[in-house]
């Protein structure tokens, strides 16, 4: 008796405990029908073997959904491009979406007031990456944050796929149940009333849901013009897409870091025992994780802790289906909304009961057109799926009067796309707000309509610009429209690295490579700052440098260093020096010293070399580095190198070598090797220049016997090709006194980033000066990033055993870590071919050695076919020019509104906004085109400027004040990053007989504000 009595009370009290969750006063938590996640199984790790998160979750209805991060398109589109591409996905989609068992819901946000906290989350690694490498560069990402966030907002796109059990038959669906019953009978499952369990989801679902969600990725990653990438559909894992439901439902109380707990994870018992019910050893329902605070209904809205949420939904659908761009374009900006759209199969069939209605109301007149429509779908439907549409969208605020303002707002915009009925009465507002809301319901309280499927896909938000670095890109841009863009370059998506600009002056190019270089700094990941070469004609990267310096300590500022080369052997550095210990250059090296001298035979006119030019110098190579390893090494002297002399007397190294004959005879490759053994590395490393061949060395070798046998009767034109070349050789010994003669300049191994201004050094505008210009282009390359290119099975075998376990530890040192060459102004080059060939060769092998290659000229038409072909990245920055259109055209094939973006937004920068430019990125997802701006925080303009009036008031506050207080002074009076508007007011009135210049008088006036500032605030201190 007294178990009957126990089992009643349970019975009741279950009854009671439903009555109350369900019939009165439902909490948040109760409209949420996600129960559960499938954890992986094995068939998932063999399908998708870096897969770590689950992606499939159950609710109550035994359906299995997946979310999708649906970015968008990956490229401008014009309205006839995205009805082309509606209409493939039209195509791809009618045969599931005709016939029940799959349903899809679209969810788009944006929030501007959210716009500085997805921007942190985004810095936050970066900040990180400073405080590990001692960088004192916060104040920089964090402006930079401060400067982006009121411009941009946080946006996101989600598509969510469900099976349901109506996937089955229903001879399936009973037999799959009862199975399922008997194994919980089986092994005795315990009873989860609150928890979550896995053992209830109806495995036979698994195989068609998966289908289904590799099949609609496919379609719309595939739906663009000839089958190429239409639009941006990524899966994302269980843990995230909850967490991004939580922020929806409970954005004031949820952390960026929040995750949820599901199968699998780490998990300790939580709650009071009960004999029946084990739910205290599960995890929570995810519906329990999601919705963790009350919120209240104020009439027809909903409070949740600090926001007020209004929420609307169609009663009639568009007269004239409008794209979601419309929408888009009339909502206000500072508004934050939501809208969720349901995609169901079967309209026609959920109407059944009107149709039967109209036919029986048929004659009468006023009925006649309703009729006909329904007729019109029917006909459709033939060769279309007619689909149940359900549209829903949400506001919210911070008061009430500023939830139903807003409300106003945007119902004002929904009712002018395609002439819309909106209403924000409903029977239940707690409803209606989770109807908003994506997977986390199905129910939805819109009323239904039946719209074409391609006239419901041209009202998704399918058009918006798709970044593939979503989650981690480390250089934040954003869209002219204000979705926050960010990009990753040197990024693993990308097969090689190889990056081009095009950018007319004025046109904010410098400002952008340093707006890269700096986020490469910041690395995540990064223990030190990462090895970077930029070569430029004019001090673009000076501030940049300065930048880094000023972050350093005062121990570490040889890290960064810029040098402005003068053809001077003070900054001599030999071309053909090897490896410490090496007798010959690796093939990496080889190949770079083949082009180099080819480079040097090179005609000025043409820009390249005779054809067997290349081959003569492979051969010299060959020639000399075999005979000074071997019968004609180069032989020790006394009084050349003073610290190698040294070095041997003070080690006792030249008393263990008493026969004056021995001294007489060494080469300075035994000098190396004695020097090494003992331990004095940089003394070794001088004496093995002396070991090197020179420029002169190669000279003497064209008359070598094998050469002459080879090469002596081929002729450029009228002259010999081994005299052309003994001619170039000498031309060149004779004008370039930085490689003509033996090293005396080196980088020091501590430095990573350089910074090197080559204008005193290049040519003119001649046909000689543009390869004179290329050939210290290459020069540079090889000075700044000669060690870029060292490998293991590449060294080891090309030095002696004693040398092995000194270049291993070199090789490690650098093996990891991505090295960056950017070189500006390219079309100072002229298109030498041999340099043309030598960053093809790095950028193509690039990957392998991990090195990002950058270049950037005035227009596209200044690189060469080959690498334009190469580029994996193309940024063109400003419109207008019918060369640069060309190119797009021709080799990268981008659309006609890409070019008409291009002319009309790319038009120079300007203070308030940044400045806009058109991005192209090859990418293992697809060919990404869009419209980006960069906008720089003040510190960061300031510091990259290379206007006139702007650097010579920079210089004079960096002279007075040092430069990391001149810049936040600047950065202070002048938030925008320019003066230039105040220098001209100052100019137009100025007073007759005014003395000293503008600029002049600005600097003093700010150091006079400043030294007054600084007065008084060491008053107050007193």
């Amino acid at each position: 008796m007294p178990g009957i009595l126990e089992k009643g009370a349970a019975a009741v009290e279950s009854l009671l405990a439903h009555v109350g969750r369900y019939l009165i006063g439902r909490d948040m938590a109760s409209y949420c029908e996600l129960v559960t996640a499938l954890p992986l199984s094995d068939d998932d790790l063999r399908r998708m073997p870096g897969l770590q998160d689950p992606y499939v979750l159950v609710t109550d209805a035994n359906a299995l959904v997946t979310v999708f991060d649906l970015q968008g398109s990956y490229q401008l589109t014009s309205a006839q491009d995205f009805a082309a591409i509606v209409d493939n996905l039209r195509v791809k989609m009618n045969g599931y979406m005709a016939r029940p068992g799959h349903s899809l819901s679209i969810g788009f946000e944006r929030d501007p007031e959210r716009a500085h906290d997805e921007l942190m989350r985004l810095a936050e690694p970066l900040i990180k990456t400073a405080r590990r490498i001692g960088l004192h560069s916060e104040d920089i990402i964090l402006d930079r944050v401060r400067r982006n966030a009121p411009l941009v907002a946080y946006e996101q796109n989600l598509m969510v796929l469900y099976t349901h059990m109506n996937v089955m038959s229903d001879d399936e669906a009973k037999r799959e149940l009862k199975e399922r019953v008997e194994r919980a009978l089986q092994h005795q499952l315990p009873y989860l009333d609150f928890g979550q369990n896995p053992a209830a989801v109806l495995l036979a679902m698994k195989y068609r849901h998966d289908t289904m969600v590799a099949r609609v990725k496919q379609d719309f990653e595939q739906c663009g013009q000839a089958g190429t990438a239409g639009i941006m559909l990524k899966p994302i894992g269980a843990h995230e897409a909850i967490k991004r439901l939580r922020i929806m439902v409970n954005r004031e109380r949820t952390s960026q870091k929040f995750r949820p707990v599901l199968p699998g994870d780490r998990f300790f018992p939580h709650g009071r025992e009960d004999a029946r019910d084990f739910s205290d050893l599960s995890a929570p329902l995810i519906g329990y994780q999601i919705s963790t605070t009350s919120v209240d209904i104020e009439g027809e809205l909903i409070r949740s802790e600090d926001l007020w949420h209004a929420n609307l939904s169609l009663e009639l659908g568009p007269q004239e289906p409008q794209p979601f761009g419309e929408l888009f374009r009339n909502v206000d900006r500072r508004m934050p909304w939501r809208m969720r759209l349901d995609l169901c199969p079967g309209g026609l069939n959920e109407m059944r009961g009107r149709q039967m209605m109209l036919a029986f109301a048929g004659m009468f007149p006023s009925n006649k057109m309703i009729k006909q429509s329904f007729q019109d779908l029917l006909e459709r439907s033939r060769h279309d799926a007619i689909l149940s549409m359900k549209v829903t969208a949400s506001t919210w605020g911070h008061s009430e009067h500023e939830a139903k303002q807003r409300a106003a707002s945007l119902e004002k915009a929904l009712q002018a796309w395609g002439t819309c009925q909106v209403t924000d009465v409903h029977g239940d507002p707690m409803a209606a707000w989770a109807s908003t809301i994506p997977a986390f319901t199905t129910r939805n309280i819109a009323n239904r309509w039946v719209p074409p499927l391609d006239d419901a896909l041209l009202m998704a938000p399918l058009q918006r610009p798709a970044t593939p670095w979503s989650e981690n890109g480390t250089v934040v841009m954003r869209t002219p429209d204000g979705k926050i863009f960010p990009i990753q370059p040197g990024s693993r998506l990308q097969d090689t690295w190889i990056e081009l600009g095009a950018a007319p002056p004025g046109s904010g190019k410098t400002t952008l490579m340093n707006s890269i270089n700096n986020a490469l700094l910041h690395n995540p990941g990064s223990a030190r700052l990462p090895l970077m070469t930029m070569v430029e004609v004019k001090p673009g990267s000076a501030g940049l440098i300065q930048l880094i310096q000023d972050s350093l300590p005062q121990h570490r500022r040889h890290e960064a260093i810029y040098l402005r080369l003068r053809n001077d052997p003070e900054y001599a550095v030999n071309i053909w020096d090897t490896q410490l210990g090496a007798r010959r250059p690796t093939a990496r090296e080889f190949d770079f010293q083949t082009d180099f001298m080819t480079a040097l035979c090179s005609d000025a006119k043409s820009r390249s070399a005779p054809g067997d030019c290349a081959r003569v110098n492979e051969m010299l190579l060959n020639v000399v580095y075999g005979e000074l390893a071997q019968v004609k090494a180069n032989t020790y002297e006394m009084g050349v190198e003073r610290v190698v002399d040294e070095a041997l007397s003070s080690s006792g190294l030249r008393a263990s070598h008493d026969a004056e004959d021995w001294w007489l005879h060494a080469t300075w490759y035994e000098v190396t090797d004695m020097l090494f053994a003992h331990g004095l590395h940089r003394e070794a490393a001088l004496a093995q220049r002396h070991a090197s061949p020179v420029l002169t060395d190669f000279i003497a070798a064209l008359q070598h016997e094998s050469v002459v046998g080879l090469y002596g009767t081929a002729m450029v034109g009228q002259e010999r090709l081994l005299d052309y070349m003994a001619r170039c050789f000498h031309s060149a010994s004779s004008s370039y006194r930085l490689f003509a003669g033996r090293t005396r300049f080196e980088i020091s191994s501590e430095t990573r980033v350089v910074g090197m201004d080559l204008n005193e050094v290049i040519g003119g505008k001649s046909d000689e000066g543009m390869l004179r210009t290329g050939i210290m282009y290459m020069f540079a390359r090889y000075l700044a990033a000669r060690n870029y290119f060292l490998r293991e099975d590449l060294l080891l075998p090309i030095v002696p055993p004693l040398y092995r376990e000194y270049h291993r530890q070199r090789v490690a040192d650098i093996r990891d870590e991505k090295k960056h060459i950017s070189y500006d102004e390219f079309h100072n080059t002229g298109g030498l071919a041999a340099f043309t060939s030598t960053i093809i060769k790095d950028g193509r092998e690039g990957r392998e050695w991990g090195i990002r290659i950058a270049a950037f000229s005035q227009f596209l038409a200044d690189f060469p076919d080959d690498l334009l072909g190469a580029a994996t990245c193309v940024y063109v920055m400003r419109g207008g020019s019918p060369g640069d259109e060309r190119v797009l055209r021709e080799k990268f094939d981008v659309s006609e509104e890409a070019i008409r973006r291009l002319q009309r937004d790319a038009v120079g920068p300007n203070a308030e906004e940044g400045g806009n430019f058109l991005a192209l990125f090859k990418t293992k997802r697809g060919f990404v085109v869009q419209m980006l701006t960069n906008t720089v925080g003040a510190v960061e303009a300031w510091a990259f400027s290379t206007t006139s009036e702007d650097v010579s008031l920079r210089t004079r506050l960096y002279e007075a004040l040092g430069t990391y207080a001149a810049r936040k002074l600047l950065a202070h009076h002048f938030p925008l990053g320019t003066a230039t508007e105040t220098i001209e007011r100052m100019r137009a009135d100025a007073p007759e007989g005014a003395q000293g210049s503008v600029v002049a008088q600005l600097a003093s006036r700010l150091l006079h504000e400043h030294a007054s500032q600084q007065r008084n605030q060491q008053g107050g201190l007193q």
